[in-house]
């Protein structure tokens, strides 16, 4: 899960892993990702259930195109359980509840290599996802970052927020997400993260709000913890139609300056009265090849429609 792949989930829906109605229709929310929870969503009482039922949940949705996470206990002895039960094919990666120390991420990984050896994996086929819970592990983040097979750091903003004894208002949230934003994108690995707090449920446009902000703090995506939460961050995470057309129209410039396709050509053009130089070009060639690709009919109205125009 590099920052840079197209790929990566805009939105990691949370689905407590014993509760079998949730699960049969956790699909069809529309997040681009589930995090199939075996920590706080599930009563101690119920884990071993939860753990028997997982790999046929796997299995299903696995087979629906989803891209599945497990959230495992934070404590060695619960999530070497947990990684009995889950690893297998269409698990793409474990969330690391409390993650704190480099070590954590070490011992979890070095499990998983033998599991994967066990069960005829491909080595590293499973990427660990490490949840930031404390300001303690804002200090150790380029060290978690760069742990064996962590994919991405994720904020839990509502433990966060606890460990310093005050509410998750963007206030407090606000600086770990950047935290987070830029060791992530030093690493080339996935963020998850929101200046808000995940609690909010009935406040569609705060929550659309914050996920815009924290996409321009250059976090990847956000955790929900409620289907009403996906639509919004999928919404803030997806390119406007303003800015699309500023990428064509900077693409456009470009070629017909003579820029080639590896970004070699003119050096700096103008386009709307702004400069644009390689980097410019680069984020507007990768926010295109974000798009999915036209269908027949909408390309030939794309390219009726075109502005041949071009400040340069």
């Amino acid at each position: 899960m590099s920052a840079h792949d197209t790929a990566v989930p805009r939105s990691l829906l949370f689905i407590p892993a014993d509760n079998e109605r949730l699960l049969s229709r956790a699909h069809l929310r529309g997040a681009d990702g589930l995090i199939l929870d075996l920590e706080d969503a599930v009563p101690e009482s119920g884990k071993e259930a939860a753990r028997r039922g997982l790999p046929a949940h796997i299995d299903r949705l696995a087979a629906e195109g989803q891209y599945l996470v497990v959230r495992t206990g934070s404590a060695r002895d619960d999530w070497e359980r947990d990684l009995r039960a889950a690893v297998r094919p269409g698990l793409r990666a474990v969330m690391l509840p409390k993650t704190e120390r480099p070590g954590q991420l070490t011992e979890m990984a070095a499990f998983l290599d033998g599991l994967e050896r066990e069960r005829g994996l491909s080595d590293g086929s499973v990427g660990l996802i490490a949840l930031i819970e404390s300001p303690a592990a804002l200090f150790a983040l380029t060290a978690l970052a760069e742990a064996p097979r962590v994919c991405a750091l994720a904020l839990g903003s509502e433990d966060f927020a606890s460990a310093l004894g005050v509410a998750p208002t963007p206030l407090v949230l606000t600086e770990p997400c950047r935290w987070i934003a830029l060791t992530s994108s030093a690493a080339g690995i996935g963020s998850f993260a929101l200046p808000l707090s995940l609690a909010v449920l009935d406040r569609p446009e705060a929550l659309a709000h914050a996920a815009r902000q924290a996409r321009e703090l250059g976090v990847t995506g956000a955790l929900c913890v409620h289907p009403t939460q996906v639509a919004a961050v999928n919404a803030a995470y997806a390119p406007g139609e303003e800015e699309i057309a500023w990428a064509r129209r900077v693409t456009k410039a470009w070629a017909a300056a003579g820029g080639d396709g590896d970004g070699g050509g003119p050096g700096v053009i103008r386009v709307d009265g702004l400069m644009v130089d390689a980097p410019v070009l680069r984020r507007a060639r990768n926010l295109l090849s974000s798009l999915p690709p036209l269908s027949p009919a909408d390309a030939a109205g794309h390219t009726a429609t075109t502005d041949h125009g071009g400040d340069r």
